[in-house]
């Protein structure tokens, strides 16, 4: 059977060789020809050389031969009747079969790779894919994984753990990217959405903590219905993945949608940060405060500015919390008590959070 990728094959052997040539189907069809003119054409030459079980003929300028295989039968020509064009012939079928092949597992993820990352032209994507017999318009997710300890793990495949997970569905792929990182494409039911996605994050953590004790991170990105959108999806679960983890590290599942001010912080300029942190402490750091006043902190906005739930979930007297924040505002100027003042220190400790990821200190 003719496909695209037949044809691509044979127009690259234009440039090689001066003559015509072409291929026939059994049903005498022309369905390739480097002469424009001679396709589309029905050969009668080729249908009488099926019928009649003969290998190889010279007619009218022509070598015509057939190649046959327990799937296929077509017929290759050249405008060549010299003894060398059998050759020629057998060498551009081998460069046909090989087109023909069924597409490997190692292709179609090196399709998906490339489409990750963007390598494959918009035009080509489609093409390709059908070529690879992957779906176009199946429903999928991607998710970005990081396994913090993924080096001291011996004789464990990660990924064959994630197919085990998910053993009836033979339509997702799973790329290492590195040896901590890797992307599980996962094909959902139609109609599915960001809290079905979440749920099959949570099966990957589970069992990835209760069999193997791993610590994981994952990054969601949006769920898509085309093969076009898998790449935004991944760019998405990987930024889920690296702002998760450096605002929010105590949480394991982070979706792209759920990011809030994090995503906000993380496309600021590093220097429009800093002026930001320098006009907020002015002559302090946030380094310059002590665990227990950090602590304090964010367990006040944890409770919603709610002082007693704060001194509650503290175990201290109430009047200890209040000197605590009174110590604060003599610092930097900031009542925590107040929801704009809290706003501006919570969004001064994100931002440090970010700066000391951009300086190294925070590792990914």
């Amino acid at each position: 059977m003719m496909t695209q990728k037949v044809i691509d094959v044979l127009e690259q052997a234009k440039d090689i060789i001066d003559d015509e040539f072409g291929y026939i189907e059994a049903d005498g069809r022309v369905i390739y020809s480097s002469n424009p003119l001679s396709q589309n054409r029905i050969n009668t030459v080729a249908i009488d050389m099926i019928k009649t079980d003969t290998d190889l003929e010279i007619f009218e300028g022509r070598t015509y031969k057939v190649y046959r295989s327990q799937t296929d039968t077509y017929v290759l020509y050249i405008n060549n009747t010299e003894p060398h064009a059998e050759k020629l012939l057998d060498m551009l079928n081998l460069v046909v079969m090989k087109a023909k092949e069924p597409a490997s597992a190692y292709d179609k993820k090196l399709f998906i790779k490339n489409l990750l990352y963007d390598n494959i032209l918009p035009g080509e994507i489609y093409t390709k894919a059908r070529e690879l017999h992957i779906a176009t318009g199946a429903t999928r997710v991607v998710f970005a994984i990081y396994i913090p300890n993924a080096k001291e793990i011996k004789d464990v495949n990660i990924g064959e753990i994630l197919t085990s997970i998910f053993p009836k569905s033979t339509k997702d792929f799973i790329i290492q990217l590195d040896n901590n990182i890797l992307v599980f494409i996962k094909e959902l039911k139609p109609g599915s959405n960001d809290e079905d996605a979440y749920k099959v994050a949570r099966i990957i953590l589970d069992t990835l903590n209760s069999e193997l004790l791993l610590k994981a991170y994952i990054g969601i990105g949006s769920v898509v219905d085309d093969i076009k959108e898998l790449s935004m999806s991944y760019k998405e679960a990987e930024a889920a993945l690296k702002i998760g983890y450096i605002f929010e590290k105590d949480k394991y599942i982070v979706s792209y949608h759920k990011l809030g001010l994090g995503r906000l912080i993380y496309q600021m300029p590093t220097k429009l940060c800093e002026m930001f942190l320098e006009e907020v402490f002015k002559d302090v750091k946030l380094s310059d405060f002590d665990p227990e006043l950090i602590q304090t902190v964010e367990m006040f906005f944890e409770c919603n500015l709610n002082v007693s739930e704060t001194a509650r979930q503290l175990y201290i007297h109430r009047n200890t919390l209040v000197y605590r924040l009174d110590k604060i505002e003599r610092m930097i100027g900031l009542d925590l008590r107040r929801f704009e003042d809290a706003i501006i220190f919570k969004m001064a400790m994100l931002v440090n959070q970010y700066l000391e990821y951009t300086k190294g200190n925070i590792t990914f």
